[in-house]
């Protein structure tokens, strides 16, 4: 990945709301566990994927991009993950965050309940011999309450080489369930992950969560410990095998305990006015977003996110409702930029040559914070640097299922959910869609697939032996029942098929996007572009935002 370099005359293009740090110390405090601990960490966390060693490729009937996370925690290939993701005996692919890969099989597997303690683990085996990347292992007995832990694993929302970072705190030291309970967030694909202490040392093992984004359960590395003999044999353990003998615990090393981030970190004033909120219409119905306030060659304009703002959008500031003239969409970025009609206090000075923040590898843990409405915020970390994120979960989807028989394209279900449900209905015969004729099942599928979440389709309907034309916001690809998809606000409509693009660990709301994204010290990092899973939030960053500005406002 390429990154562009700071000159000093580069220096001056950053976007600041001030030139002071506003962060606390003990907010600087805290980024600098979470960077040590990714340094001497990272290179242990590792993705899974069952193999087919004779075919050398991901085994048949099983997607690249719905692997687990593991945890090498020897130098021999020793790798801890859990018995509800890994088999004894199944050969598995292993990804290094360095791009390497190795083949190793499962060995033991131990999935039982004894009383009210669940226990969920496996491991495997790196097959060649080797001195591989590792981290060592800590007695989960010694946590706090309030002590910082760090997760570095592979969410299923992403599908990329290097694994997210997230933060969080220990909320639960009681290991009676067999838990650890912590705030850093996980989703499906971290099964398996590690769950780091400030020393890189592994404490527990990504398993399990609740539909409260701050309940995440990790099985605790004591377990691990006491079974390591029995899950070094590669068997389905149907009752518990025999514990080894630990040696005495050795004196537990010092702790940090922290607070919550958002009492850790602090963005001027001036940068907590420069979020705004607007309304627009859709289908009659009045739908909310927030926005971001700038200042842009002496004027103010607002750059939210495209797929919110509707139609006769409206600014509310205070008691009144201002009227915003839409003046430019860019539908790849998913940015809209609109123009107010008065000059507006409090804009994010921008200029067209603003660049983005040089971020690497040491920089992730990097507090970053969101200012909403009445004076609250959302603050998080940087989870990964600047990447692209693939069109999936965006490609359009109407809700209603179609047809082809007899010559014609007949709707025969509509959802009961959606832009869909009240504007189609089953038997409806589709002859047009955007004034493009579609006569047979190919060229129904082949005009859907080109267009994305969030675009309006015109589609012209036989409804009852009468021509009727209706159009349609299209939404986001279902998601499917699962605790991982019920945090608030959900997945935006538009979350992904962007390029470039930051990631934090922050629970922004759908309905927050469009806010602006600061640093602790008052460099302005982007706008949030939409909520994209249980664990992440897009960022659009600085520089696209003054391209977008530069090539709408001639």
């Amino acid at each position: 990945m390429k990154y562009l370099k700071l000159s000093l005359l580069g220096l001056a293009c950053l976007v600041f709301i001030n030139g002071y740090s506003q962060n606390k110390p003990e907010a600087k405090k805290i980024e600098k566990l979470i960077s040590n601990c990714v340094e001497k960490a990272m290179a242990a966390s590792v993705y899974i994927i069952e193999w087919d060693t004779l075919k050398n490729r991901v085994q048949e009937g099983i997607d690249p991009a719905s692997g687990f996370t593991g945890a090498v925690v020897s130098a021999e290939g020793h790798i801890l993950t859990v018995s509800h993701a890994a088999m004894p005996s199944q050969v598995y692919m292993i990804s290094f965050p360095d791009g390497s890969k190795r083949t190793a099989i499962g060995l033991g597997r131990i999935g039982l309940q004894d009383k009210e303690k669940d226990y969920d683990m496996a491991m495997l085996k790196i097959l060649k011999p080797g001195k591989w990347p590792f981290a060592k292992m800590a007695p989960s007995t010694d946590l706090k309450l309030n002590q910082p832990v760090v997760s570095i694993s592979y969410p299923g929302a992403f599908f990329k080489g290097l694994p997210n970072v997230r933060y969080g705190r220990i909320s639960d030291i009681d290991l009676s369930d067999g838990f650890i309970e912590s705030s850093a967030k996980m989703e499906p694909g971290d099964s398996g992950g590690p769950l780091f202490d400030e020393y890189g040392r592994v404490v527990g093992i990504h398993s399990w969560i609740k539909e409260n984004e701050d309940q995440n359960y990790d099985v605790p590395a004591d377990h691990f410990l006491k079974y390591w003999t029995a899950l070094n044999v590669a068997k389905d353990y149907k009752e518990f095998p025999a514990a080894d003998v630990l040696p005495a615990a050795s004196a537990p090393m010092a702790t940090t305990t922290a607070g919550p981030l958002e009492e850790l970190s602090a963005i001027p004033a001036t940068a907590r006015k420069s979020v705004v909120r607007l309304s627009s219409t859709r289908g009659g119905q009045q739908v909310s977003i927030l926005g971001t306030l700038v200042d842009y060659g002496g004027a103010s304009y607002i750059i939210s996110k495209s797929t919110m703002v509707f139609d006769s959008p409206l600014l509310e500031t205070g008691d009144r409702s201002v009227a915003v003239q839409v003046l430019k969409r860019d539908r790849d970025m998913d940015l809209v930029l609109l123009k107010v009609t008065e000059r507006l206090k409090n804009g994010i000075k921008l200029k067209a040559n603003a660049i983005n923040p040089v971020l690497d590898m040491k920089d992730l843990g990097k507090i970053l914070v969101t200012p909403l409405p009445k004076d609250s915020v959302s603050t998080g970390i940087l989870s990964a640097t600047y990447t692209d994120m693939p069109l999936v979960s965006s490609m359009g989807y109407l809700g209603a299922a179609a047809q082809y028989a007899d010559g014609k394209i007949t709707l025969t279900q509509v959802g009961k959910a959606g832009a869909a449900a009240a504007l189609l209905k089953a038997k409806d015969q589709v002859s047009k869609i955007n004034g493009v004729a579609v006569q047979t099942a190919a060229d129904y599928d082949q005009e859907f697939m080109k267009y994305q979440a969030g675009d309006l389709v015109s589609m012209d309907l036989i409804r009852d032996g009468k021509a009727v034309q209706v159009n349609v916001y299209l939404e986001g690809q279902p998601t499917v029942r699962h605790v991982s998809f019920e945090y608030p606000g959900g997945r935006s409509v538009r979350s992904d098929g962007f390029k470039q693009v930051l990631v934090y660990d922050a629970a922004v709301k759908a309905e927050e996007c469009g806010s602006p994204v600061f640093s602790g010290d008052g460099n302005f990092y982007g706008i949030n572009i939409a909520r994209r899973s249980r664990t992440s939030t897009l960022i659009m960053p600085v520089a696209a935002l003054a391209e977008f500005l530069k090539n709408s406002i001639k």
